[in-house]
């Protein structure tokens, strides 16, 4: 009989260590900041199929990000996140496809910086691990599936200690918090030269070692496979930004990412790193302002024959146009190749 009762009570006590354990992971994945991160980001892709006339998808890094979905035509659809890599890319457009979405066009990002060494590992990298583990992905899970799956579960999310443990550190040094500033101004009251130097300064730190890895390749060329499978036409985007920051990557770059674009089938590329040159128009070096995107959406739907931009956005038609070198043709440095 004693030896009955110590196993109840063994079960009892397992039962309470499994409903405090699970209760913990609930707390913690609806307090935490790192959690509330993940929900938006799954979030913004999710919301795809809340426009049910969205066929268009852009996808990127937060140069693209920065084209707010809000902005875009109910044809059109930004899964772009900050920070995303091509891993984090291929993941979302697998997940999409899965689930049967209706995509005909992928503006996808033609960024050098892409191609460099501050985007082989993504600190979204754990947010997209449902999506490469619900496709079946055979690509993306370094660690394995199950590894993968454990990570679901947020005290064993490998990314979230990771992010607790500086959290953590960051408050024992008692770092007074940042000033909450406005970036597009900040960037406009800079002098010329402050802005020079300051792009200068960013366009060597993102592209750094661009072409020194195969992985952005890889993921580039298996995005290309999978929009071929599933009929999808990609547009190769480079995206505006401060000449010092465009002028940081050499001509030799820019020709032989083109052709390795060319040779995995991507002929359309629409370049557009010089096309604005009016401080308002960007909030920093490299990301355009509001102001720039809606002229942005203009150019690249007047480059590749789509209608990108809202019809009820509240700006001139002619804001391109006046953007753009030459009056009311678009800037000579955007091709379609």
């Amino acid at each position: 009989m004693a030896q009955t009762l110590s196993w109840k009570a063994l079960l009892a006590h397992a039962l309470i260590g499994t409903v405090l354990f699970a209760a913990a992971n609930v707390a913690t994945y609806y307090s935490s900041q790192y959690f509330q991160r993940e929900r938006g980001y799954q979030d913004e892709v999710s919301g795809f199929f809340d426009r049910p006339h969205a066929t268009a998808v852009f996808a990127g890094d937060s140069h693209v990000a920065q084209l707010d979905n809000e902005l875009l035509a109910d044809t059109a659809y930004n899964i772009a996140w900050g920070g995303d890599g091509l891993r984090e890319v291929y993941a979302k457009l697998k997940y999409l496809a899965w689930r049967h979405a209706k995509i005909d066009t992928l503006y996808l990002t033609a960024d050098p910086h892409m191609f460099g060494t501050g985007r082989l590992e993504s600190s979204n990298r754990a947010f997209v691990n449902e999506y490469l583990l619900e496709t079946g992905s055979r690509f993306g899970l370094e660690k394995g599936a199950a590894s993968a799956a454990l990570g679901l579960i947020p005290l064993f999310n490998d990314d979230f200690v990771q992010y607790l443990k500086k959290k953590i550190a960051l408050s024992l040094k008692r770092t007074p918090p940042a000033t909450v500033r406005d970036d597009e101004v900040a960037w406009q009251s800079l002098t010329d030269a402050q802005r020079e130097a300051q792009a200068r300064s960013t366009g060597e730190m993102d592209h750094a070692g661009i072409g020194r890895y195969r992985e952005p390749f890889l993921w580039y060329e298996r995005i290309a496979a999978l929009a071929r499978a599933r009929g999808i036409h990609i547009v190769g985007v480079i995206y505006p930004s401060h000449e010092a920051y465009a002028d940081s990557v050499s001509e030799r770059q820019y020709a032989q990412l083109r052709q390795f674009l060319s040779s995995i089938g991507i002929d359309e590329i629409v370049d557009f790193r010089h096309a604005f040159s009016d401080p308002s128009y960007f909030a920093d070096p490299d990301h355009v302002s509001r102001k720039g995107a809606v002229a942005l959406l203009r150019l690249i739907g007047r480059q590749t024959g789509r209608q990108l931009l809202a019809a009820d956005v509240d700006a001139p038609a002619s804001i391109a146009a006046r953007a753009a070198p030459g009056g009311n043709e678009p800037p000579t440095s955007v091709r379609r190749q």
